[in-house]
């Protein structure tokens, strides 16, 4: 069998959020920080509970969402938690493998030692890399947690989709979905913008060996309004951006945009932010305020915005 050299599940390029001065060693009633993984939203507050109390009897782990979200992150977190966190790990890409490919012959065969394969993209996989890996589950399954091989796969793609267009087995998908794991994407978790905003600025000035900056309040409101497609990875790269092009250490609105690029979009305008305040905006958020009768955390639940977020925004109107 191949010499078990552990490589590392958690990859920096993946969307990452990592706060190396904090650990999970707070109050049970506090999930902000769960692992590195930032996050006082309810979806992920939820998430972080459902890890906890799963991870450490998975054998098979199944987690989805988009692109960018952070899935590399929290296979880290789950293979941390779990049952073979003390065994070798190895990543399946797709194609000619190698090694990796021998250590899913070995565990076919029956052996035992621990191993966590982890999976980035399902789709990625061939055909018979999917039937090496169903083996695999199949002769592990009745060894005890911590034995044998232990699979964390990701996918962007619903896997209901993915059987459908037969790019990937059924019975692997649900021998996988025995634990199963969604990591919301930004448009989900608008409430932890803010947060991640202002760690990942921190991290930035560390990696860039700057003094530490801070976000202007305009700066803020259009992070939080801001279309994410690309989720963290995206947001991470955003700011990593800005923190270079600032001079000065608050962080100033036109930055960001600049840091954004052509491409800046906002929720609310199909792409027209970053031209500054309009008076169709200024009209759908009174508008809004009027139909609440001038409640603003109901005016800020139509709009889709946080509460927060609503707030900084009726100060950026003059409103």
């Amino acid at each position: 069998m191949p010499d078990a050299t552990a490589r590392p599940l958690d990859d920096t390029s993946a969307g990452r959020v990592l706060d190396a001065q904090t650990s999970f060693g707070r109050a049970r009633d506090d999930w902000r920080v769960f692992h590195g993984l930032l996050g006082q939203s309810t979806p992920m507050q939820a998430l972080f509970r459902a890890v906890e109390r799963l991870a450490p009897h998975a054998r098979a782990t199944l987690i989805t969402g988009d692109t960018g979200a952070g899935k590399s992150s929290l296979a880290a977190v789950v293979h941390r938690l779990g049952p073979c966190r003390g065994g070798a790990q190895i990543t399946l890409l797709g194609g000619d493998d190698g090694a990796e490919g021998d250590y899913l012959r070995e565990a076919a065969r029956g052996a035992r030692v621990a191993v966590t394969c982890f999976v980035p993209e399902l789709r990625d996989l061939a055909m018979d890399q999917q039937a090496a890996l169903v083996r695999a589950l199949i002769t592990s399954a009745d060894y005890p947690p911590g034995d044998g091989l232990h699979v964390i796969a990701g996918t962007s793609v619903e896997p209901g989709e993915l059987i459908a267009r037969n790019a990937v087995r059924a019975d692997l998908v649900y021998r996988l979905g025995a634990v199963r794991f969604h990591v919301p994407s930004l448009h989900e978790r608008r409430d932890d913008i803010a947060g991640l905003a202002t760690t990942l600025l921190r991290e930035a000035c560390r990696r860039l060996r700057l003094v530490d900056k801070s976000w202007s309040s305009a700066a803020l409101a259009l992070l939080e309004d801001r279309r994410w497609p690309g989720n963290v990875r995206e947001l991470r790269n955003v700011v990593l951006r800005a923190a270079a092009l600032s001079d000065d250490t608050v962080i100033a609105v036109h930055t960001l945009r600049e840091a954004c690029g052509p491409d800046l979009e906002r929720r609310g305008d199909g792409g027209a932010g970053g031209r500054g305040v309009d008076e169709g905006e200024r009209l759908r958020v009174m508008a809004a305020l009027a139909a609440a009768g001038g409640n603003k955390s109901a005016a800020a639940v139509k709009l889709g915005v946080s509460r927060r977020a609503f707030y900084r925004l009726l100060e950026r109107l003059g409103a």
